[in-house]
């Protein structure tokens, strides 16, 4: 497939950010966020929104999103600012790159292949795909791709120090509805930047999870798997079966779908490893909602933390129930937390932070279920589609909502030996499927 690019443009704040806000702090979250950019697609139908032939024509759509994006930076205004070392960000307006691409393909083409292979990175700004955070470049890039059948995919690539799952997912919304509103100047934007106010930067490492390290020598994979409601519906049944005690209640579909990719994704390591290394499940969890009181969505910045489950190395046989009944007794621990005691837990756990993952296989997963993603609209209809391209971390699991957001879709990213054990799993391949194609 062959791309042309139309405009490189910086897109800045449509009116300077006052004095006061120059400097951004950022959180001790923030400082302890992996220095990487996070990638995110969105496609949307040729046929999505009015029928009107100016505002289905590329050129019309690309102004709305620039024009309603530079409106949006004066409430964002970090994200048009430059990382000046690890605890804030100068925001001095220097912009967000914004990159106009046409596709010599069909959407079409895309949908059919929907995997997660260098088609997807044609998409993403050249250079900022998984790319390490640095001084100079822009906090947030953004690339809208126009296909020939006058469908488009918008894409971001945003660095970890601004912003998480949640911040991504309120930023797009709000974009949405700005540019939506161009023409009324009814949009109510108000996001709330976290920054030090919450938690002040402290003098800790650099990382408290393991620190991300881009192995060049490992070959990685990263394969979807979409597990559909009926497919979740008898893993959740057969959890249910397997728990004697009643110890889970209503099993949710992320516990139950964690607990298999984290069960096959054992099954094919341990061969490798001999028992030598114990398998550890990192599980990142958004807390807005898990604190005392809860904190609102438009809080903006890094709120994410974690929790781990581990098995025994000689736990060669675990059921399926006693995971998700480890990942509701985690998750448990980190509901209804005052911010005051959680900040307790999160220092205590810098202890010891460089010996504390030696030895171990850490699994990692990111959950984007829920997030209102496939409720971003533009004008021109919701996405038909929302995913990440491939992975460049091993073990590796990021779930997101199917697009009816009954399903869930997985994405996994494993060292190319254990994927080819892991996609040949029985327990798995009855409930997962590979890759199926994305309906329009």
């Amino acid at each position: 497939m062959k791309l042309q690019i139309i405009s490189r443009e910086t897109i800045r704040p449509s009116s300077p950010t006052p004095p006061h806000l120059r400097c951004y702090k950022l959180s001790l979250l923030d400082q302890l966020a992996p220095p990487l950019y996070m990638p995110m697609v969105l496609f949307f139908h040729p046929n999505g929104g009015s029928d009107s032939d100016n505002t289905s024509n590329p050129a019309h759509k690309s102004s709305q999103l620039k024009k309603s994006l530079s409106e949006m930076l004066t409430q964002y205004y970090p994200f048009a600012g430059r990382l000046t070392n690890t605890t804030f960000i100068n925001c001095n307006d220097e912009g967000v790159d914004f990159l106009d691409v046409r596709m010599e393909c069909q959407l079409s083409e895309i949908l059919k292949e929907s995997e997660c292979t260098g088609t997807l990175n044609l998409l993403f700004p050249s250079g900022f795909l998984w790319k390490k955070d640095s001084c100079n470049d822009s906090l947030l890039t953004i690339q809208v791709s126009f296909f020939d059948c006058g469908g488009m995919a918008i894409s971001l690539c945003t660095s970890h120090k601004i912003a998480d799952g949640s911040s991504i997912t309120t930023f797009l919304g709000d974009w949405a509805a700005m540019t939506m509103t161009m023409t009324t100047h009814q949009s109510n934007v108000s996001p709330y930047f976290i920054g030090n106010s919450i938690l002040p930067v402290l003098n800790v490492p650099p990382f408290i999870v393991p620190e991300i390290k881009l192995d060049q020598q490992s070959k990685c994979v990263t394969r979807r798997y979409v597990f559909v409601d009926l497919k979740i519906k008898n893993l959740q049944a057969m959890v249910l079966a397997g728990d004697s005690k009643g110890v889970v209640q209503n099993p949710s579909r992320v516990e139950v779908v964690s607990a298999l990719l984290y069960k096959c994704a054992m099954a094919a390591t341990r061969l490798k490893w001999a028992y030598s290394r114990q398998p550890v499940w990192i599980h990142l969890v958004n807390m807005r909602p898990r604190m005392v009181p809860p904190l609102p969505t438009n809080f903006v910045g890094n709120f994410s933390w974690y929790f781990t489950i581990s098995c025994q190395k000689e736990s060669g046989h675990i059921k399926l129930h006693e995971l998700v009944c480890q990942l509701r007794n985690e998750i448990t621990q980190l509901t209804n937390l005052k911010l005051n005691d959680w900040l307790i837990d999160i220092l205590e756990s810098t202890n010891d932070v460089k010996t504390l993952f030696d030895d171990l296989e850490v699994f990692r997963c990111s959950s984007f279920c829920r997030f209102p993603l496939y409720q971003v609209d533009f004008g021109w209809g919701k996405p038909i589609w929302v995913c990440m391209p491939a992975g460049v971390v091993k073990n590796t699991f990021v779930l997101f909502d199917t697009p009816a957001g009954d399903g869930i879709e997985a994405m996994v990213t494993l060292e190319e030996q254990d994927l080819a054990i892991f996609e040949r799993d029985e327990e798995f391949l009855a409930f997962a499927s590979l890759n199926p194609i994305v309906s329009a």
